[in-house]
């Protein structure tokens, strides 16, 4: 359709992404995603002018570079007026007919672009776009307006949500919430319905996705020749189809808004039919500042989550240690989905059990057999039974913590419902004190069956200790026990037993070994296993072969790329740099970053205030910073990629700040702005 009308296209993008910084230069199979995306618009026939609309922040020089000597034009604004950028554009290039764009669809589809401004001038439309009956993939939305229009839109736009958005008083699709204009509208529809599909880029989820488009498919793919090929390759798609569509559009200014709406309300629904409102303790509001702080996660990948109020975070809880690569890893997603297709749960065993116990002979030193369980305290209570049966002796002695069932939580605070007969019969020790496990031994001579510790922890392991330990026990005829459900695949592929060079008789190992998967293993001698034939420890699940296929997946990534050495290098960079920032903002004094690489934990001394609200309110900067960070840092292989590093100490800097303030003030509980955090009970210090 020819016409003299002056066409220009506006892409408006900025630099400040919350939930995924930079990521209008991410790399799309090399190339930035605004420049992927300017290369296409620059195929549509009727558009005579691109220009870039970004705001007057340093953090937006960068964008502005990328066209330095290029024909594409570039107007910088208001941060958050977004409209008035497009009136400024429009008194610049006097254009007729503007196309609005946004910098995060870099699939858009030049076609489409014409197809829509077509449409409104054949209309005689003021407005006319595909989004006010979505046919579409959403990434795809094109937006063309007249001059008039715009004008329009500027005079009596509200200011806020209306203003950052451009078009809400054009297109009048929150009618109910914001003033809309009365123009005639035109609709570009489709005869199938594609609005299912995501293919904006939001968050990382959406990256991976671009980018495996970009590498798969010619540059200038049609959104015909796209949706082709992901009906060739459905699993593509469905890595980002969990993603909430337009979910950064939040009024922020608006009088009701709460980061954590959601979150509450979700609570008193969820708190009426399951206690805590959780399965885990550590996992419940108990152990964060309720109110003003995430209860519900919607979704994760890599090293960052989102709750379902849209929130995003870096995580450091990593869903209590089970993700040693990293959220939604693809490799081990893709061995789950594929085992998947062939079945979870069979009448027999699969080839599955065997090759994973002969991985795990393979890589850790105490193990001859193996036999796997769902969770650490399934192979932990089954250590325990089986050394007892194998040393025909009752009493246990441990250290550290070993999960819920009765044998070690009669030792805790936590023992209500035990009875006392149980409680008896286990003892607690020092794992770095040799000598307080062989006062157990000449009190009770010759009655303990088994010593279970952890070898590896948040404090430093005395391993002249636990190679006395290891003497003790083999002098005294009792079974030892590792307990490396958290150590296991972080420490060294080997787990603490081949770091420190001693081997234990029976070991537990969980959580990392299928990257959130869930699976735990006890492994141990021959002569000592064989008793499984005789105990009884038995499972309809153990055998599950999704979580078998993602641990093999798991370790072979794990050795393959060398994760725990440059997990623990990031651990060391995080502890350096965290403790000068201490240092810096003179709380060194009150908080410090323990040095074991591995598993980093905040220590408290001296704390000016009561503890509670000390960490509570810690824990409610560390949140507002987009840091989600309770007592140690659980690091993943994906911690040590992209920007996190970096993120991470500007987040912290900013909690400190924070922290400090409320230190040197008079009443420093009248910052709290949520509930006290309350302790479960305390097993490592």
């Amino acid at each position: 359709m020819k016409n003299k009308l002056k066409i220009i296209a506006v892409v408006q993008a900025r630099m400040g992404s919350a939930r995924l910084p930079n990521k209008a230069l991410l790399n799309l199979n090399g190339k930035p995603v605004i420049i992927r995306m300017v290369d296409r618009i620059k195929e549509a026939k009727t558009v005579k002018e691109i220009w870039l609309a970004t705001g007057k922040s340093k953090v937006n020089n960068k964008l502005e570079n990328v066209f330095i000597n290029t024909k594409i034009r570039v107007f910088r604004g208001d941060d958050e007026d977004v409209l008035s950028r497009f009136v400024e554009i429009l008194k610049i290039s006097k254009a007729d007919i503007i196309v609005r764009l946004t910098g995060d669809c870099p699939l858009i589809d030049p076609k489409i672009i014409d197809e829509v401004v077509n449409l409104l001038i054949l209309k005689k439309a003021d407005y006319a776009s595909n989004i006010i009956k979505r046919n579409y993939p959403d990434g795809l939305d094109v937006e063309a307006f007249t001059k008039n229009t715009l004008l329009e839109a500027d005079n009596f736009a509200e200011s806020g949500f209306s203003r950052e958005h451009v078009t809400t008083y054009m297109h009048g699709l929150h009618k109910n919430k914001y003033k809309k204009g009365n123009f005639k509208k035109a609709s570009l529809g489709y005869n199938s319905d594609f609005s299912h599909l995501r293919w904006t880029l939001d968050e990382e989820k959406d990256y991976i996705f671009l980018d495996k488009i970009y590498r798969n498919l010619p540059a200038n793919a049609s959104w015909v020749d796209i949706l082709s090929y992901l009906l060739k390759n459905p699993l593509l798609q469905f890595k980002n189809s969990a993603v909430v569509p337009n979910e950064g559009a939040r009024d922020l200014s608006s009088l009701n808004f709460n980061k954590f709406n959601k979150s509450n309300a979700y609570f008193n629904r969820a708190i009426k039919t399951v206690p805590l409102g959780s399965q885990t303790f550590s996992k419940s509001y108990i152990q964060w500042p309720k109110g003003v702080a995430p209860l519900f996660i919607d979704r994760a990948q890599g090293a960052k989550i989102i709750d379902i109020d849209g929130n995003h975070y870096i995580d450091y809880i990593m869903g209590l240690l089970p993700i040693v690569l990293g959220y939604c890893d693809e490799d081990v997603d893709q061995a789950a989905i594929s085992q998947i297709m062939k079945g979870n749960i069979f009448s027999m065993p699969s080839k599955l059990e065997a090759e994973l116990a002969e991985k795990l002979v393979e890589i850790l030193p105490s193990a001859e057999m193996v036999r796997f369980g769902k969770n650490g305290s399934d192979v932990t209570t089954a250590a325990i039974r089986l050394a007892r049966a194998y040393s025909g002796k009752d009493l246990v002695a441990v250290s550290g913590y070993h999960g819920w069932h009765d044998w070690y939580i009669s030792s805790t605070s936590r023992n209500i419902g035990v009875p006392k007969n149980i409680q008896s019969l286990t003892h607690k020790f020092n794992s770095n004190d040799a000598d307080s496990l062989h006062s157990l031994f000449k009190k009770f001579p010759n009655k303990f069956g088994a010593v279970i510790l952890e070898p590896a922890g948040i404090e430093k392991t005395d391993i002249s200790a636990l190679k006395k330990i290891r003497e003790l026990c083999t002098a005294n005829g009792v079974v030892l026990i590792f307990d490396e459900i958290i150590s296991g695949f972080r420490i060294n592929i080997g787990g603490a037993q081949r770091e420190y060079g001693v081997t234990p008789d029976l070991s537990c190992f969980g959580k990392a070994m299928a990257n959130g998967y869930p699976l735990s293993a006890i492994v141990g001698s021959r002569k000592i296993m064989l008793r499984m034939e005789e105990i009884f420890f038995s499972s309809t699940f153990a055998g599950e072969n999704i979580s078998l296929a993602a641990s093999l997946a798991t370790i072979k990534k794990i050795e393959d790329q060398n994760v725990i050495q440059k997990t623990k290098n990031y651990g060391e960079a995080l502890i350096k740099d965290l403790n000068q920032l201490c240092n810096k903002q003179g709380l060194e004094e009150y908080i410090q970053v323990s040095n074991t690489n591995w598993w980093p934990s905040i220590k408290f001394k001296n704390i000016p205030m009561q503890e509670e609200l000390f960490i509570t309110l810690l824990r409610q900067e560390f949140i507002s910073a987009g840091l989600l960070i309770g007592s140690t840092f659980n690091l993943c292989y994906e911690h040590t990629k992209s920007k996190i590093f970096e993120e991470t100490l500007s987040n912290f800097e900013n909690s400190l700040i924070a922290i400090k303030s409320y230190i040197n003030s008079n009443n420093p509980s009248s910052f709290l702005k949520g509930n006290l955090i309350k302790k479960t009970f305390q097993v490592r210090k």
